[in-house]
């Protein structure tokens, strides 16, 4: 198997995938999946005693002590800020049990986060993260909107995790870290300036690709200095101090914990009386608060509220996750049915889409995590009779005829944009990388040998890294799984294990459960679906059963 360094071709090469000026001509309409659902937006409460005593303390930054990270309604707690399905943005205060509606103008985004209020005016700004790397600062937060955006800049896709631990350099500035998929730490010094907000990184330390949950908790100890909680995806839970201190920014670790793997999502409370909280929620949608002690040590839980599966939290500790979220099946009659993950492992119930595939052959139909950065949903791929293929209904060149199998994993080559894989009839894998417009640059040479497998499926992060993977079952019925670099290929294959030639069906419709990474559903002969969801350390939890009479479908995408 050749699985090396990446060639690349010249355009003029065949399936280049370079479009003409104009964009190529219109094809025929792909199939139209249902649009998605509004959310209901979800309710929390906090317990009375933590309310009343904000309201003693003093709310707002006018009158506390410490100004909470998040306080845009001034209540003198930091808000949640919630994303439901159509990328709407929900407010979660806490005057009043329910979310209310904040924006709905950001369109699709790969992740936000709090850094605080940045220039020291009361109101907290926001962090947005694009599909292609791209950090903008919306500036001067309120429950009404925001003053602009007085800072961006490119290249941050070079990391899987931004989070910001409040100030760890001493000098009052909230500081910004970022995570890199080998898993070196570098530290932003914030500056307190909106129009360049961070200096130049400094590398903190290698090995944080052991936590899958990053958490800037800003001061949970009362010492002046922000933290930072991690964990690992065993479950384990450790607490990192800050030093006040830019070239070594965090002190040992201490851990806090174990059993913390039941909880798909962790992020941080605070308010004006200085008071930290962990706020997690778990994969049937409950959502919890842990109080922190001065010590990093954290109390009972408290229920907060139920509901939340369906949406995703800004701020939180996970890697974001973008590009595909749902699964479809082709019946035998050509009908393409849909299913939408309800973030809790399981699907809503299915939907019929407009469109006949009937004619198009079951391997030449594909479901691929986005191709466009417009959307952070799947992106359908066709190849018709003529060898053309069709993405998002326009033609992005012909020849296409001679591939055996497709499949659409995410950002292989590290510059935020979704690419294809396409394997030739002699066995050859290639590499077509997206421009987050549904056309393709010149392809890269992945290898050969690649017509060992009968099967080649992904959508996602299997590993654990942020970087989208590969999963390939051999005739023999092992799964092998390839991650992928951020280069254009993958590091050497790993041993899933045997026994998956009892699946006549095998998928990747993204994250299932909320943790930000895939998970496979996987069709037995029986016509059970049986759920498995990746461990973060590149393999799979065990089985959960998905249902029965699956073998209504020829193939799962």
């Amino acid at each position: 198997m050749a699985v090396g360094t990446a060639v690349t071709v010249a355009a003029s090469a065949l399936l280049s995938g370079v479009a003409s000026a104009d964009g190529g001509p219109t094809r025929p309409q792909i199939p139209v999946k249902p649009a998605v659902p509004k959310t209901v937006a979800p309710s929390a409460k906090l317990p009375a005693d933590r309310t009343r005593r904000v309201a003693v303390h003093g709310a707002g930054a006018a009158g506390a002590s410490v100004a909470p990270r998040f306080d845009v309604d001034r209540d003198g707690i930091s808000d949640l800020l919630v994303r439901s399905l159509d990328d709407s943005l929900y407010l979660k205060g806490w005057k009043t049990d329910k979310s209310t509606l904040y924006d709905t103008s950001i369109g699709a985004f790969r992740d936000l986060v709090e850094p605080g209020d940045v220039n020291g005016d009361g109101r907290p700004e926001l962090l947005v993260l694009s599909p292609s790397g791209t950090l903008e600062l919306r500036s001067g937060l309120t429950a009404g909107g925001w003053d602009g955006t007085p800072w961006s800049e490119s290249g941050w896709n070079i990391y899987n995790k931004l989070f910001v631990p409040g100030d760890v350099t001493g000098d009052g500035r909230n500081d910004l870290l970022a995570r890199t998929p080998s898993g070196d730490l570098f530290l932003y010094a914030g500056t307190g300036n909106l129009a360049a907000p961070y200096v130049s990184r400094v590398k903190v330390g290698p090995g944080w690709n052991m936590f899958d949950q990053l958490v800037g908790t800003g001061d949970v100890n009362s010492d002046g200095k922000g933290d930072v909680v991690a964990r690992t995806p065993s479950g384990d839970l450790y607490f990192y101090a800050g030093t006040g201190v830019a070239a070594d920014p965090l002190k040992a670790r201490v851990k806090s914990g174990s059993g913390w793997d039941g909880y798909n999502q962790l992020l941080a409370m605070d308010d004006s009386t200085g008071h930290v909280d962990l706020v997690v929620r778990d994969v049937s949608g409950l959502l919890w608060s842990f109080p922190f002690d001065a010590q990093g040590a954290l109390g009972a839980r408290v229920r907060l509220g139920e509901g939340w599966q369906g949406v995703t939290l800004a701020n939180a500790g996970g890697n974001p996750f973008f590009g595909k979220n749902e699964l479809l099946g082709r019946d035998g009659a050509g009908q393409l049915h849909y299913y939408l993950p309800r973030g809790d492992g399981q699907f809503s119930a299915r939907q019929p889409m407009d469109g006949d595939v009937s004619a198009v052959p079951l391997e030449r139909l594909s479901s691929a995590s986005s191709l466009n950065n417009t959307s952070r949903w799947s992106t359908m791929t066709m190849v018709g009779a003529d060898g053309h293929l069709t993405v998002d209904s326009r033609d992005v060149g012909g020849g296409w005829g001679v591939m055996t199998a497709f499949a659409g994993i995410g950002d292989l080559t590290g510059d935020g944009n979704g690419d294809l894989l396409a394997r030739d009839g002699g066995g050859h894998l290639w590499l077509y990388p997206g421009n987050g417009g549904s056309f393709f640059g010149d392809r890269i040479d992945v290898g050969g040998g690649w017509n060992i497998y009968g099967k080649l499926v992904g959508a996602g992060d299997v590993s654990g890294d942020g970087v989208p993977d590969l999963l390939a079952r051999d005739a023999g019925g092992h799964l092998w799984l390839y991650p992928g670099n951020g280069r254009g290929n993958f590091a050497g294959r790993l041993d899933v294990g045997g026994g998956w030639g009892a699946f006549s069906m095998l998928a990747v419709p993204g994250d299932l459960t909320g943790d930000g990474r895939a998970d496979v559903i996987a069709v037995d002969a029986s016509g059970a679906a049986w759920r498995y969801d990746a461990d973060g350390v590149g393999n799979f939890k065990g089985r959960v059963a998905m249902g029965t009479g699956w073998n209504m479908f020829k193939a799962l995408y």
